[in-house]
């Protein structure tokens, strides 16, 4: 996947897991802008216009957003370290609130069944986040995401 498209499915995928549970925070919002100032992966990318235009369209669709997102991964072939740097951008987002939701987890898990890194390989890179790496509840299976997604006012 080219540098740029790659760039935008990061984003795309911390927004999207940021918003999967109505509650948007400031910590979450300054680890993506710290992912993008200071990560190799986000090099020479501007964020601010496609976190506008993302954060907005799932604030508007809500849940039938997330689909469109989990229905469009499966659309690139990334290869295996960008799927970990996926997973990463996801985990750092999902822990920089020090709250794990449980519709953060299930998107986590519907994401991972788009990959095709193994579970043992996501595992050996993040064995701190075993916890919710392993998918107990089958979210995996899910063929989509339906939980409600509700923004309070001042999100």
């Amino acid at each position: 996947m080219k540098t740029e498209a790659f760039q935008n499915l990061l984003l795309k995928s911390a927004i999207s897991v940021m918003a999967c549970d109505g509650s948007i925070d400031d910590s979450e919002i300054a680890e993506i802008r710290n992912m993008a100032d200071n990560e190799i992966y986000f090099m020479g990318f501007d964020i601010e216009k496609p976190f506008e235009e993302t954060l907005g369209y799932i604030k508007e669709n809500g849940k039938n957003a997330i689909n469109e997102y989990l229905n469009e991964l499966n659309q690139h072939q990334l290869n295996s370290k960008q799927e970990l740097l996926l997973i990463e951008v996801l985990i750092r987002t999902i822990e920089s609130d020090n709250k794990i939701e449980d519709s953060e987890i299930k998107f986590l898990q519907m994401v991972k069944s788009k990959l095709s890194v193994s579970e043992e390989t996501i595992i050996t890179q993040f064995p701190q986040q075993m916890k919710y790496l392993i998918d107990f509840h089958n979210y995996g299976l899910h063929e989509e995401f339906t939980d409600e997604i509700e923004f309070t006012s001042d999100n």
